[in-house]
Formats: structure tokens, C-alpha cells, sequence
């Protein structure tokens, strides 16, 4: 005697599969911000400028958002090594344009204040920020000069 597969089972079958196959094939990027709806996964602060930002890309997939670029840096610091895939940084020039944060240029204490007040902003280059410094003042930086520069304070010791 044959046994046979109800088709009912069958299709949930497939129909689990091919949700499995998506989720895994998702690209690992940046995903769009929703503006004053997505909270910064640093600080809490609802995401409101898309001039300033960021978003990293865990190699598990998740997507962590953030208002500041210093939010991106303090966080980054907060997580195992090689847990990140990609850290991505909004161009300013281009709200809502992200570009990888290790390739971008960034400019720190001009004139432009971004959302937590170190006045840091990013541009797609080096040679983008340096061409920006001219007219926004302040210091032209990498992303390892960001990281280093950006360290969080020391905790307060209370006797």
C-alpha cells in the first residue's frame, strides 16, 4: 500500500522553504530610514535629518540605525570583533544616501552641527571632504581618525 503526501503539507513545505531561501538571500546593505519613526539603536533618539546618520550590518543580517555618526562609532565599540559586516555613513551632501564609512571622508568641528553636537559630518571620499573643508571649516578625518577621535569618556567613579 502507497502512501501518499497531502498536498496541503506539501505546499507548506515550499512555501517555508522559499521564505527561508529569501530571508538568506537579502542583501547585506543599508536599509532605507524612516524619519521620525526609527529610533537610533545608540542613543534612542528618533531618527528626524537625513543629512546625518548611519546604519551597520551585523553578518547576521540585522540592521542596527543610527542619528549620529557618533552613535555609529560609540556602538561599534560595544560589539564582539568581527560580529559587523559593513558600517555605512550617510553623505551629507546626499541625504539618505549611504556610503561605507571605512571609503568615506568625513569633517569634524566645521560649521554644519550634526544631531548629538560634535559638528561631524561624512562625504563619499577623503578628497570630497577635503573639497568641503574650504567651505565648511573644521578637520578633514578618516573613519579610524573618527573612531579614535570619538572615544567615549571614562565612567565616573562614585565613592
Amino acid at each position: 500500500m502507497r502512501r501518499t503526501v497531502p498536498p496541503v503539507r506539501t505546499l507548506l513545505v515550499a512555501v517555508l522553504l522559499a521564505a527561508s531561501l529569501a530571508v538568506a538571500c537579502r542583501a547585506a546593505g543599508p536599509e532605507p530610514l524612516r524619519l521620525n519613526e526609527d529610533p537610533c539603536d545608540f542613543c534612542r533618539m528618533t531618527i528626524s535629518d537625513a543629512r546625518f546618520g548611519g546604519e551597520a550590518v551585523t553578518r547576521a543580517g540585522r540592521v542596527y540605525k543610527f542619528d549620529s555618526i557618533e552613535c555609529l562609532a560609540g556602538w561599534s565599540r560595544t560589539v564582539k570583533d568581527g560580529a559587523v559586516a559593513a558600517m555605512y555613513v550617510i553623505d551629507t551632501q546626499h541625504p539618505g544616501v549611504f556610503v561605507r564609512a571605512d571609503s568615506a571622508g568625513f569633517i569634524k568641528d566645521g560649521f554644519m552641527q550634526s544631531p548629538m553636537g560634535k559638528a561631524l559630518v561624512a562625504f563619499p571620499s577623503r578628497k570630497a571632504a577635503l573639497e568641503q573643508q574650504t567651505m565648511l571649516g573644521g578637520r578633514v578625518m578618516t573613519w579610524a581618525e573618527v573612531m579614535a577621535d570619538t572615544t567615549a569618556p571614562a565612567p565616573t567613579v562614585t565613592k
